[in-house]
C-alpha cells in the first residue's frame, strides 16, 4: 500500500473540503430561520469527510493506531460512567464530542500523509485562500446590511451567514495565520495588505478574540526565533519598530474605530460590571472556579485522574462549561485527556 497516494481519495477529500464554508453558510441560514433537519447539512458533510479521512488511515497502520488509541482512552471514562449510572443513552453524544476534540489530530495525520506522499501543497493553499476570502466576504456583508450580527442585542458585530460566532473568530485566526506566514515569505507588501484586511475583518466581527488574536498573529510572524549564540540586530530593530510605533498606532486606530460603534457601549457596560480579568475572559474565570469546586468536591480519586466524560461533567456543572478547551478537556477526561490534548 505504499503507492496509495496514486488513489483519487486524497483529491476527493480536498475537493469536498472546499464545500465546508458554503455548506456552513447554508446551515447557518437554515438554523437561523428555525428550519431544523434531523441531521444538518453541515453534519452530513463533516461525517462524510471524517469517514473518508478515517478510512484513509486504514492504509497507514501507525496513523490508525494513534487515532484509535486516543479515541479509546478518551471514551473509557464515559463507558465507566454509563455502567455506574446505568444509563447508556448519552454514549453516542459523548463519542461525537470526542470526535470533535480529535478532529484536529485526524486532520493533521491526513495532511502530513498528503504532503509526504508527493502531493502538491498548492492544492492546500487554494483551499486555505478560498476559505479565507469566502469567510471574510461573509463577515464584511455587515457593511451593506446583510448577514447576521455576532450579538443580536444591539445588532453588534457580524458573523456573516454562519450560525456559531465563536467558531467564526477561531477560523479567521487559523486561516489568517497560514496566509500571513505564506505571504510574509513571498512579499512584505502583500503581508501588510493581508494584515490590514484581516484586522478590518476582525473589527467587523466585533469579538475580543478575533481583534486581539489577529493583531498578535501579524506582530509575531515577522519575528524570527531568538538565539543565544548571537544577537540579531535586524530582528531586534524589527521588534522595537513594531513595539514602539506600529503596534501603538494600530491600537489607537482600532480603539478610535470601536468608540464609534455600538460595540463600545457593550464593552463599556461589561467593563463596569466586572473586574478586568472577568471582562477579558467574558466570565469564563467564574465558570472555571465553579467547575473547579465541583471537581474537588464531587469527583472520586480515580475520576480526578481519568475524568468523567463530557456528559457527566456537563451534568455536574448544571449545563455550564468553562468554554476554555484545555480546562473543559481536563474536567471531562482528566490528566489522560490533558496529555493527549
Amino acid at each position: 500500500m505504499q503507492n496509495t497516494y496514486k488513489y483519487p481519495l486524497y483529491k476527493i477529500i480536498i475537493y469536498l473540503m472546499l464545500l465546508l464554508i458554503p455548506i456552513d453558510m447554508l446551515n447557518g441560514i437554515l438554523l437561523t430561520n428555525n428550519i431544523i433537519l434531523p441531521v444538518s447539512v453541515a453534519q452530513l458533510l463533516k461525517i462524510l469527510l471524517l469517514g473518508l479521512i478515517f478510512f484513509r488511515s486504514f492504509f497507514f497502520p501507525k496513523d490508525f493506531f494513534i487515532y484509535l488509541s486516543c479515541s479509546l482512552l478518551l471514551f473509557f471514562p464515559s463507558i465507566l460512567q454509563a455502567f455506574s449510572q446505568r444509563d447508556f443513552s448519552f454514549l453516542p453524544n459523548d463519542f461525537i464530542k470526542i470526535s470533535r476534540y480529535l478532529t484536529p489530530l485526524l486532520g493533521f495525520l491526513f495532511f502530513r500523509s498528503y504532503i509526504k506522499n508527493g502531493h502538491s501543497i498548492k492544492r492546500i493553499l487554494y483551499l486555505v485562500f478560498f476559505s479565507y476570502f469566502l469567510l471574510c466576504f461573509n463577515i464584511l456583508l455587515k457593511h451593506i446590511g446583510l448577514g447576521y450580527p455576532m450579538y443580536s442585542s444591539g445588532n453588534i458585530g457580524s458573523k456573516g451567514y454562519f450560525y456559531a460566532g465563536n467558531e467564526v473568530s477561531a477560523l479567521l485566526l487559523i486561516l489568517s495565520s497560514i496566509i500571513g506566514f505564506y505571504s510574509f515569505n513571498k512579499s512584505k507588501f502583500l503581508y501588510f495588505c493581508y494584515g490590514i484586511f484581516s484586522i478590518i475583518t476582525a473589527l467587523t466581527i466585533g469579538s475580543k478574540t478575533s481583534m486581539l488574536g489577529i493583531l498578535l498573529i501579524f506582530i509575531i510572524i515577522p519575528l524570527k526565533k531568538p538565539t543565544l549564540k548571537r544577537i540579531d540586530i535586524k530582528n531586534l530593530s524589527t521588534f522595537f519598530l513594531l513595539f514602539f510605533s506600529i503596534i501603538p498606532f494600530t491600537a489607537i486606530l482600532i480603539w478610535k474605530y470601536i468608540k464609534t460603534t455600538q460595540l463600545f457601549n457593550r464593552m463599556n457596560y461589561f467593563y463596569e460590571k466586572f473586574d478586568f480579568l472577568t471582562f477579558i475572559l467574558s466570565n469564563r474565570n467564574v465558570f472555571y472556579k465553579n467547575a473547579l469546586k465541583n471537581y474537588q468536591e464531587k469527583y472520586t480519586f480515580s475520576e480526578k485522574i481519568i475524568g468523567v466524560g463530557d456528559y457527566t461533567y456537563t451534568k455536574i456543572n448544571y449545563g455550564i462549561i468553562t468554554e476554555i478547551d484545555t480546562i473543559d478537556v481536563f474536567f471531562s477526561y482528566g490528566y489522560t485527556g490533558l496529555i493527549i490534548l
